[in-house]
């Protein structure tokens, strides 16, 4: 019998771990259920079971005994769990994409029977964030015109990870949003967004470009970190004055923290202070109460599916390009 660094006993080649049976085929293949796949997609995501069972509004002792079920069920260790969190085994690094394509395929599966018990035959699910909404909308009215047989059903995610996991779990047919990284299904450009300041009307630096350290003793308004903005340029140059022994002008600016991108642009549009936000998402009538940064920081959208997406997803995926493109609102 062999251990793992937690010395926690795992299956020798006769199927025994400290008098635990992991025979081949555990319980057989019928007995592997939605939520336990779910519980191991999340789990290997997260790299911990405190997190994972976070993410999954449950307790921690609930995922690990789903997962240990799960190994009983597949007839082999999926999971080796240390001090430093867990990592698949080879078994669950092999199960993992099955995993993903069976709630894929559920969530399809649910979609396609809630579209044909209200009378929509075809439906396709967005999944973006709210600081993308407004600058999509045209593109989806198009698609919406070019398609009036069909549903188009929008979800907002408030952070980059949570719209990744909707995609990948089939929750969403699409996402729009930052370049999801190591992504193994199809990932294609959808714009380029430069990130500007919105302010009021009356700010004197309205349409004026100026580099970000002029603007460290404003007042800045924050929302939730989406993605968009994995480097805030303030803090980026507070931290180069400092380190270049250079002291700011008078004490760290005030900070209001608020909870949407929309509330953060009305309020900089009131005068409260400043903030920073893709342009494509402000109101027509406010893309010129601006304040432009050199250099200009900018940010990649693009538009992406999940590995095993079906072709009716990938043609839809094409033709809400296309849609966008004639709208004008790839960069």
């Amino acid at each position: 019998m062999t251990r793992h660094g937690d010395d926690r006993p795992v299956p020798t080649a006769a199927g025994q771990a400290g008098g635990t049976p992991y025979a081949a085929g555990g319980n057989g293949a019928g007995s592997l259920s939605l939520r336990q796949l779910e519980y191991l997609v999340v789990a290997i995501g997260e790299g911990r079971l405190t997190r994972a069972a976070q993410r999954l509004h449950v307790t921690e002792p609930t995922v690990s005994q789903q997962l240990k079920a799960l190994e009983r069920a597949v007839g082999t260790r999926l999971l080796v769990r240390g001090r430093d969190g867990i990592r698949p085994t080879p078994a669950g690094e092999a199960l993992l994409p099955h995993a993903r394509t069976a709630l894929c395929s559920a969530g399809e599966g649910r979609a396609a029977a809630l579209a044909a018990a209200c009378g929509h035959p075809d439906v396709l699910r967005v999944a973006t964030l709210p600081a993308l909404l407004d600058g999509l909308l045209p593109a989806l009215r198009a698609w919406a015109l070019a398609r009036p047989d069909a549903r188009l059903c929008v979800g907002v995610h408030e952070s980059g990870r949570s719209l990744e996991e909707s995609v990948a779990s089939g929750a969403a047919d699409l996402g729009i949003g930052p370049r999801p990284a190591g992504w193994c299904g199809q990932v294609r450009p959808w714009c380029t967004e430069e990130l500007v300041v919105a302010c009021a009307e009356d700010d004197p630096l309205r349409g004026e470009t100026v580099s970000v350290r002029d603007l460290l003793g404003r007042r800045w308004i924050r929302c939730p970190d989406d993605g968009l903005q994995p480097v805030p340029p303030l803090a980026t140059a507070a931290a180069d004055d400092s380190a270049a022994g250079e002291a700011t002008a008078g004490p760290p600016p005030p900070v209001l923290d608020v909870p949407t991108p929309g509330a953060a642009v009305t309020l900089a549009a009131s005068g409260t202070g400043i903030a920073l936000a893709p342009l494509g998402s402000l109101p027509p009538g406010r893309r010129s109460w601006t304040i432009r940064l050199d250099p200009p920081p900018t940010v990649d959208v693009t538009l992406f599916t999940a590995p095993d997406a079906p072709s009716a997803t990938l043609a839809h995926a094409g033709l809400l390009r296309r849609c966008a493109a004639a709208s004008r609102t790839i960069g």
